[in-house]
């Protein structure tokens, strides 16, 4: 079977000498992972398209009685260079997709968390911002959660309510808007890190550059 659909590369890894096993957020069928052949080579057409934080058109190979597909061929619609020009967006950028990646079970499609983060990661991208806020991750995971359905936006935890609703609903021109307030992002990240341990038995490795 001969498949295509947008997708947003969240990781990948080594396989065998020349492979790589690249796992994709597709718009309409949800994570999964992809044989992408000889793309390690010199000569690999398709390199492009097994890069983390790139999103593209892709056309997959899958064999009748395996869930393991193939690249086959596609293009790439987007590689967001200023983000791999600057650190703290490049950065940002790895754990938004790692976020998206812990909390999405394979093959279950999900076209608000699709959107979620290819807007995030645009905003990251064309941003009028001067200097990232530190807010945007948070605001990014809060939303992530509530799109798999383990929100807290309805929940009382103690943060000021015009922020709360900023972080969950407000524009991402909002949240950048938002004056830092370290006690109440130490708290937020307890709350999430505690929630990603305990509730999900997850911890996010990109959690620390960030």
């Amino acid at each position: 079977m001969v498949f295509c659909d947008h997708g947003i590369v969240l990781w990948r890894r080594p396989l065998r000498e020349n492979d790589r096993i690249v796992t994709v957020f597709t718009r309409e069928r949800g994570k999964f992972e992809v044989n992408f052949r000889s793309v390690r080579l010199s000569r690999g057409k398709l390199r492009a398209l097994s890069e983390p934080i790139s999103l593209g058109d892709y056309r997959f190979h899958l064999k009748n009685g395996s869930s393991f597909p193939v690249c086959t061929g596609g293009r790439s619609i987007a590689v967001f260079p200023r983000i791999r020009q600057e650190l703290d967006r490049l950065l940002t950028a790895f754990y938004l997709c790692e976020v998206i990646n812990k909390i999405t079970p394979a093959h279950q499609p999900s076209r608000e968390k699709y959107e979620l983060l290819l807007g995030a990661l645009e905003d990251l991208e064309n941003g009028l911002f001067r200097v990232l806020s530190p807010w945007m991750r948070r605001a990014f995971t809060l939303r992530a959660l509530e799109t798999a359905g383990f929100g807290f936006k309805h929940s009382s935890v103690g943060l000021d309510s015009r922020l709360w609703e900023t972080l969950h609903d407000g524009a991402w021109s909002e949240v950048h808007a938002l004056a830092a307030e370290p006690q109440a992002m130490d708290y937020l990240d307890n709350l999430l890190k505690r929630f990603f341990s305990e509730q999900l038995n997850q911890q996010l490795k990109t959690l620390e550059f960030v």
